[in-house]
């Protein structure tokens, strides 16, 4: 079944132009089902979005790979496996030695990257382009190669002039990242070994394009808030709209407390294939497209209160196949798809998913919305 882009928008001459840009994922692992429900929530959050406003996704791969983690990891592969063919390898198999990585890292694993996709890097990509397309979630510039439209040194500079960096690199120093006027606390962008952390990379290619939209839209994980919450104050203080969604990850069986980064494994029989061979085949592709939806979306929210749980995934599937049987004719969503846009510029995934089991439950589904958001 073909992947839908978004519409052009309603009432055109009114919509907004909006920059939809969720948290990069390194591609170094598998897809767990943390990273399921975040890739759904954006997807929806563009597709419904797309419906009202002019919505560009930005997703490149190289935002996700610009950090002292993946970089490490590529050069420690370099390093322990020289001349490795990852061309038959899985996710679990390349995960498994970024798990071990972890174990073993040290300071001195990172060296000067010259922009180019390591081959299990480019495996894992690969990868999941099959898992996105089982999930209906366009590749939107997965795997497409950018350049940054700025550069470090342009944009620490830009930082330093907005009072919002200390650059200690003349004197063999690091750069932070300085909001402590706002009360937020330093936080590092580059090292003094001149190595940029993920969040300047996000930084070089948020920052040269906000002044070209109306609003601005982030979305991550709740561990990354706090460095989102610096993005947003950078972005506002060029005099962007910014709204942020802050997404739990996902509780598995016996986890307590702080929900552990994937970075530690744990996800064995807990991925985005795992889920595709348990349903996919038996469920078919587009129940199993807004059965996902109705669970990591309507089911499990915003949070990380509730746990994962294959029988509520179960019952969701159940659900799905009835709503998409007992689906309502053909409807104009424009007014719909606003009224859960309020007060933001995107539509809030949660509470359009909520109504449409509510509409669903009175007079079917709206087949519209059902065709251009959720399959």
């Amino acid at each position: 079944m073909p992947l839908r882009q978004p519409k052009p928008p309603h009432a055109a001459g009114h919509a907004r132009r909006v920059l939809f840009a969720p948290v990069p994922v390194a591609p170094t692992k598998p897809l767990t089902l943390s990273h399921v429900k975040g890739l759904l929530w954006s997807d929806l959050v563009h597709r419904a979005t797309g419906q009202l406003h002019h919505v560009d996704l930005l997703h490149s791969w190289t935002v996700g790979v610009r950090n002292t983690q993946t970089l490490g990891f590529w050069n420690h592969l370099d390093r322990t496996r020289p001349g490795a063919d990852y061309s038959t390898c899985d996710e679990e198999e390349i995960g498994a030695l970024y798990v071990e990585y972890q174990r073993t890292r040290t300071t001195g694993d990172v060296s000067a990257s010259d922009g180019a996709l390591h081959p299990a890097g480019a495996r894992i990509l690969e990868l999941w382009v099959t898992r996105l397309r089982d999930m209906g979630i366009a590749e939107g510039g997965l795997r497409t190669p950018t350049e940054p439209p700025i550069g470090l040194d342009g944009l620490v500079a830009m930082l330093v002039d907005l009072r919002l960096a200390v650059d200690h690199r003349r004197w063999g120093g690091p750069v932070h990242l300085d909001a402590t006027r706002a009360g937020m606390p330093l936080r590092l962008l580059v090292a003094a070994d001149g190595t940029a952390n993920y969040l300047a990379s996000v930084l070089r290619e948020l920052v040269p394009r906000v002044r070209a939209y109306d609003d601005v839209v982030l979305a991550c994980d709740r561990d990354s808030l706090p460095d989102y919450i610096l993005v947003r104050h950078v972005l506002r203080r060029l005099g962007a709209r910014v709204g942020l969604i802050g997404l739990g990850r996902v509780r598995t069986a016996g986890t307590r407390g702080r929900i552990p980064s994937s970075r530690h494994g744990g996800w064995q029989g807990l991925t985005a294939a795992d889920l595709a061979e348990r349903y996919l085949d038996r469920v078919g592709p587009a129940v199993y497209r807004l059965g996902l939806r109705l669970y990591f979306t309507g089911t499990l929210g915003h949070g990380d209160g509730r746990p994962h749980r294959p029988d509520l995934l179960d019952r969701c599937m159940g659900r799905a196949a009835r709503v998409l049987k007992e689906q309502g004719p053909r409807a104009d969503t424009a007014d719909a798809l606003r009224a859960h846009a309020r007060p933001h510029a995107y539509v809030d995934p949660y509470r359009l998913t909520t109504a449409l089991l509510a509409q669903h439950r009175k007079a079917g589904a709206d087949s519209n919305l059902l065709d251009e958001v959720y399959l």
